[in-house]
């Protein structure tokens, strides 16, 4: 795993930023964990070039 950070448009959910073959990167959207259950895999997004392409489809929340 590269990177994590939270979701800027949906703050119960997790970015998950991986390294893919070529040099791009891609990532898993995750529900995060709550006390009824458990972190759960959403969707895993395209490749992309680089961690700031990704980020500017899926951006950052600012905390």
């Amino acid at each position: 795993m590269i990177e994590k950070y939270k979701l800027a448009n949906e703050p119960d959910k997790t970015m998950f930023v991986f390294p893919a073959l070529a040099g791009k990167v891609y990532g898993h959207i995750v529900k995060d964990r709550t006390e009824k259950g458990p972190a759960k895999l959403v969707f895993e997004t395209a490749k992309y070039e680089t961690v700031e392409a990704l980020k500017a489809d899926y951006p950052e929340a600012n905390i």
